[in-house]
């Protein structure tokens, strides 16, 4: 049991259903959907594209989007892959003369095909069931008249402030300044690429005006980029892979994911008594640490884009080795995440990304989108080398819990690299601990930051832990913002993390 433990978080129970979304003007644009009859898939665009609007720096049009959901009619879990591959002209040899062999954090090198719309139409088309135009209105309407700031997206432009381009500061900073929450932001650009959007589909989009701007953008800045690149784009419906974990079974991501990574962690912790640990003692940090080391480095070594060469999952969650410290690659990210519930038991778990706050920081002016970094998650060799149309390992994963035969919680968590770590802490907390919802997300984290760096928030034991370099954190620390729903036979729970700015709605 949660002896003990600390929740921070905030949480609502309807009856019928609920939504939550780090920024509450999605969350509230997922209510209304709801509320008008639109079930958790249609009320998933319209918190999605809210998001796109309103947090642009984390998951705007120019970046990818992924999501796991629950069918209750047919009882199926679906998962869907809208991973952006990159231009045609993206070669190791053009990284090695542009960039000196490294692949850069920022740039155009990082910039793949933003999955982002076709991945939310996509959705729609398969399991929403409301007019999809309906569904834009909303966030095209958040661009077009402007917005309120809130907290995430004023500490986002700040934090990038100096590196965007003029363009972009005209829209995101009006006043000369990063803007203070409640200063009014407005991209009417970005509305009419949504309105054209909401129209046309992804047509539009990928074989329309905005492809083309985004493509003279990357050929300007020296990335060829084939008209094609864009045309040919489709997301992926893919079979999840699954894991019992004790009395639970955790739906997660396959690759170009990590996915996997979450789910080997819990198998290797599946050979310990978790629940016989502490929630905040230094034995369960060690127990985990150890799992994860080992998965963390059989990913690097293992994951990457099934399409260029065949990834044995088998193989992968058969591993093991005994793990020292190890120097696998570990980075920051910027991505938002939101669940929905419906009163027909429907579940989506759904993320978006540009990767780092802006992206690639690339802005094309025309259509008011900055482009994802995503590129900046590829290797120089290895199964996750570099190559054109390629898709890089991705740190996007979202998941769902099933108990006594029904997937009954969705959740999600930015994180970048953090999130296999992340996910685990998270099923651990709900099966071995049995918290609640509102304590799975707010409970302290620990997140391993590379080599014998750990991040611990407050409120663990902090004797015995000399293996590592702990950097202590104040609870709620910067450990990832994590949204959640939870179905039961009479209600529905929607948790937002206090790490972020979103509330939770539901009726």
């Amino acid at each position: 049991m949660a002896n003990g433990s600390l929740a921070f978080s905030k949480t609502i129970i309807a009856e019928h259903a609920a939504v939550a979304s780090e920024q509450p003007l999605a969350s509230f644009a997922g209510y209304d959907v709801l509320r008008k009859g639109g079930n958790a898939f249609d009320a998933a665009v319209a918190t999605s594209l809210a998001l796109a609007v309103t947090f642009h720096p984390a998951g705007g049009l120019g970046g990818d989007f992924f999501g796991m959901f629950y069918e209750a009619k047919t009882g199926k879990v679906h998962c869907l892959m809208a991973s952006g591959w990159s231009p045609s002209g993206l070669t190791i040899d053009l990284v090695k003369s542009e960039a000196g062999g490294r692949i850069p954090l920022y740039g155009p090198l990082t910039c793949v095909i933003p999955g982002y719309v076709a991945g939310v139409w996509e959705m729609h088309r398969k399991l929403g069931s409301s007019e999809f135009r309906d569904l834009v209105s909303a966030p095209a309407e958040y661009a077009t008249k402007g917005f309120p700031a809130g907290e995430g997206i004023c500490s986002s432009i700040a934090g990038a402030y100096n590196d965007l381009p003029k363009e972009a500061k005209k829209v995101f900073a009006p006043n000369g300044r990063p803007p203070a929450p409640g200063d009014w932001i407005r991209q009417d650009r970005l509305g009419k690429v949504m309105s054209e959007v909401a129209e046309g589909g992804p047509k539009a989009f990928y074989s329309g005006w905005p492809a083309e701007k985004i493509r003279e953008t990357l050929e300007g800045l020296g990335v060829p980029t084939k008209t094609a690149d864009f045309r040919d784009f489709a997301p992926e419906w893919v079979p999840p892979l699954k894991l019992d974990y004790r009395r639970t079974t955790v739906y997660e991501m396959p690759p170009n994911t990590m996915g996997a990574t979450s789910l080997l962690i819990l198998k290797l912790l599946s050979g310990y008594r978790m629940s016989e640990t502490g929630p905040l003692s230094t034995e369960r940090i060690r127990t985990t640490m150890k799992a994860a080391l080992i998965a963390y480095a059989h990913r690097d070594e293992m994951l990457g884009d099934p399409r260029f060469g065949k990834i044995d999952i088998d193989k992968f969650m058969d591993a093991r080795q005994e793990s020292g410290v190890r120097q696998a690659r570990v980075s920051k990210g910027d991505t938002t995440a939101f669940s929905v519930a419906d009163s027909e038991g429907n579940l989506v778990s759904g993320i978006q990304s540009l990767s780092h706050h802006f992206g690639s920081r690339v802005f094309v002016p025309e259509c008011g989108i900055f482009l994802n970094n995503r590129g900046s998650g590829f290797s120089m060799a290895g199964p996750n080398k570099v190559e054109p149309r390629k898709r890089p390992l991705h740190t996007l994963s979202s998941m769902l819990l099933e108990r006594e035969g029904r997937p009954c919680l969705a959740i999600g968590t930015s994180g970048g690299d953090y999130r296999p770590l992340q996910h685990a802490i998270f099923v651990t907390n709900a099966v071995d601990y049995e918290m609640p919802l509102e304590q799975v997300v707010g409970h302290p984290r620990f997140l391993w930051g590379g080599g014998k760096s750990l991040l611990v928030e407050d409120g663990y034991e902090r004797e015995g832990l000399s293996d590592f370099d702990i950097q202590w954190l104040p609870m709620p620390g910067k450990t990832g913002v994590c949204q959640a729903v939870e179905v039961s036979d009479r209600s529905r729970k929607a948790v937002c993390d206090t790490r972020g700015d979103g509330i939770p709605a539901g009726f």
